[in-house]
C-alpha cells in the first residue's frame, strides 16, 4: 500500500481558514464538564489555556463522515484509507491570551505527513498545525500528529513507554464515567464514536471500553498545572501518547515540578498502572 499512500503528500501544505467568536457560553460548559466554580464570563477576561478547544467546531456533514464518525475528506485532509484514528501527541505554544469577546482566526496548515508501512501494516502521521489569533495578534500555536491505522497495526503492541518519574508531588485521580466524556466530546464538537458509543468501540474496533480523550487527559494535566501553580502562566504545553486510557477504571495524572517552578514534567497512568501520557509544561519568569 505504501505507493498508494504516498499520494497524499501531496496535501503537505494545504491551509484554510476558519472564523469565531470567544464566548461566555462556551467558558460556562468547559468549567461546567471539569468541575470548576468561577469561569471568565466578563468581556475582556482571559481564558484558561486548552479552553480555545471549544471554538472552531469539525464543519464535515453526515456524508462526509466515516463509520468511526470521523470526516471522510474534504478540504485539506487528506482521505487517508485506513480505518483506525488516534492523537500520537500535541505541541502547544501560548502567545497573547485569548479573551471573551474576541473575534479569532484560526488558519490550518497541514505542516506535514510521515508514512509508515511494514509488515506491522499501515500508519500515516498528519501533522496539522492550528495558528489562532485575535485583533492583538497571534494567539496560540497548536501542531497536532493525527495518526491513521490499518487495523493490524492498532491491534498490535504499544511503543515501550520511558520509565515513570516517581515520586509524584502531584496527583489526582480521575473517574472517568460516560457523561464526562459525552460533555467533553460535545464542548469540541468531537463525533468520533470511540468516546461515547460503546457497542461502536467494543464490537467494531474491539475495544474494552470507551476511550478517555486524550485531549481530555491533557487538558486535566493543564489543570492539575494551574491549582499547583496558580501564579505562574504556561507558555507551552506539549504531550505524548502511548496508549489509550479507557472508560473501565479510575486513571491517574501527575506530575513534578521543577525547582525552579519553571517547568514540570506531568505523565497518565492507566487503571492498571501503566504509563499512558507524558507531558511537559513551561511556564515564563
Amino acid at each position: 500500500m505504501a505507493e498508494s499512500l504516498e499520494r497524499f503528500k501531496s496535501y503537505i501544505g494545504k491551509k484554510e481558514t476558519a472564523t469565531d467568536v470567544v464566548t461566555a457560553s462556551a467558558m460556562l460548559k468547559f468549567a461546567a464538564t471539569l468541575g470548576q466554580e468561577n469561569p471568565p464570563v466578563e468581556k475582556g477576561a482571559p481564558i484558561p489555556p486548552g479552553w480555545y478547544g471549544a471554538f472552531f467546531p469539525a464543519s464535515h456533514r453526515p456524508s462526509q463522515m466515516r463509520l468511526d464518525g470521523q470526516a471522510s475528506g474534504g478540504g485539506i485532509v487528506p482521505p487517508i484509507p485506513l480505518p483506525r484514528r488516534r492523537i500520537g501527541g500535541t505541541r502547544v505554544t501560548f502567545h497573547e491570551p485569548l479573551r471573551i469577546g474576541d473575534e479569532i482566526t484560526r488558519v490550518t496548515e497541514i505542516a506535514d505527513i510521515r508514512i509508515d508501512d511494514g509488515p506491522n501494516g499501515a500508519m500515516v502521521t498528519i501533522v496539522e498545525r492550528h495558528s489562532i489569533s485575535n485583533s492583538r495578534g497571534l494567539g496560540v500555536v497548536e501542531e497536532r500528529d493525527m495518526v491513521m491505522l490499518s487495523e493490524a497495526r492498532a491491534e498490535a503492541a504499544s511503543v515501550t513507554p520511558p520509565p515513570v518519574a516517581a515520586p509524584a508531588a502531584w496527583r489526582q485521580v480521575v473517574e472517568p464515567n460516560p457523561p464526562l466524556l459525552f460533555r467533553f466530546s460535545a464542548i469540541r464538537f468531537n463525533s468520533h464514536r470511540i468516546h461515547y458509543d460503546r457497542d461502536y468501540c467494543t464490537k467494531v474496533e474491539k475495544l474494552p471500553g470507551l476511550v478517555v480523550q486524550s485531549s481530555l487527559i491533557s487538558q486535566l494535566m493543564i489543570e492539575l498545572c494551574r491549582k499547583e501553580l496558580p501564579a505562574r502562566r504556561l507558555t507551552s504545553f506539549d504531550f505524548k501518547s502511548f496508549r489509550q486510557i479507557y472508560d473501565t477504571g479510575s486513571f491517574t495524572i501527575a506530575g513534578n515540578p521543577a525547582a525552579d517552578g519553571r517547568e514540570a514534567t506531568l505523565w497518565a497512568l492507566d487503571a492498571d498502572g501503566r504509563l499512558a501520557m507524558t507531558g511537559t509544561a513551561k511556564f515564563a519568569a
